[in-house]
């Protein structure tokens, strides 16, 4: 006996609506995935909402990061001069970051460059124990660094992505274009002689939408490590020049997400 086309067709439109079921779960998964995977690297889970988080630092021989975000590059300085900050093969004097006297002499180090994104918290904290020696104001350009962030949030979205385009030999975000303001951008440099007499400068560097920078501390102050210094108010970048001393090592790598106050940068 032939079977009603009526009956025939149920188990195909259950099998339909099963798959679109489950096709729809899949994808809210996938976006409840991607969105608690953003809210993690862009600290928007806690700390962008609160913005001014009780921060505790470490004791001992360290330098703590002075701003919330992830960690753009960390490069060795040698005489002064800093290999491939802004583009690949580009040599850059330390004296074009942090704007201080170009006669000034520069010991070897690091430089670390920390981007603070958009949604995070924008207190900047005291990198270590010591006297603000300086504060330098560079009235440059208020450039845009959206580009920048756009691409650093989506590499930071997909796990191990940043490490595997170091591993090519690739810019790990892919902003190698988008590093102009890094060199131009209006910014203030804090001068901070720690408490072994090594000078750490501070960078603050404006986006174009940073309403306003403030600064807490003065020059003569004794300031301790993780005290707050300032504030940046929306998106920015902070890097960090730590003159060298023997023995000193960097503990943070490309990629990372640090928190100002608390995350060790460098032990000594």
């Amino acid at each position: 006996m032939p079977v009603p086309a009526e009956r025939s067709s149920r188990p195909k439109r259950l099998w339909r609506w099963r798959t679109a079921l489950c096709a729809a779960l899949l994808l809210l998964l996938l976006a409840l995935g991607s969105l608690l995977r953003l809210a993690s690297v862009t600290d928007y889970l806690y700390h962008a909402a609160v913005k001014d988080p009780e921060r505790v630092s470490p004791a001992g021989p360290l330098i703590v990061a002075p701003a919330d975000g992830t960690v753009l590059y960390v490069r060795r300085v040698r005489d002064g001069v800093v290999p491939e900050v802004v583009k690949r093969g580009v040599r850059v004097p330390v004296v074009d970051i942090v704007k201080t006297d170009s006669g000034e002499p520069f010991r070897d180090g690091y430089l670390i460059g920390i981007y603070m994104n958009t949604f995070g918290v924008h207190i900047n904290r005291i990198p270590n124990h010591g006297v603000v020696e300086r504060q330098i104001v560079f009235n440059g350009p208020h450039m845009d660094m959206s580009a920048a962030e756009s691409k650093i949030i989506l590499s930071s979205l997909v796990p191990g992505l940043v490490s595997l385009r170091k591993l090519f030999g690739l810019s790990p975000f892919g902003t190698q274009n988008d590093h102009d303001f890094v060199l131009q951008s209006a910014r203030e440099t804090l001068v901070v002689e720690d408490e072994r007499g090594v000078r750490l400068y501070v960078v603050r560097i404006a986006d174009y939408y940073v309403g306003k920078t403030l600064t807490w501390v003065r020059p003569g102050d004794s300031v301790a490590r993780g005290q707050k210094m300032g504030l940046i108010s929306w998106g920015s970048q902070t890097d960090l020049y730590i003159e060298e001393t023997p023995g000193m090592r960097i503990e943070v790598d490309v990629g990372e997400y640090v928190y100002g106050g608390e995350t060790v940068l460098a032990t000594y």
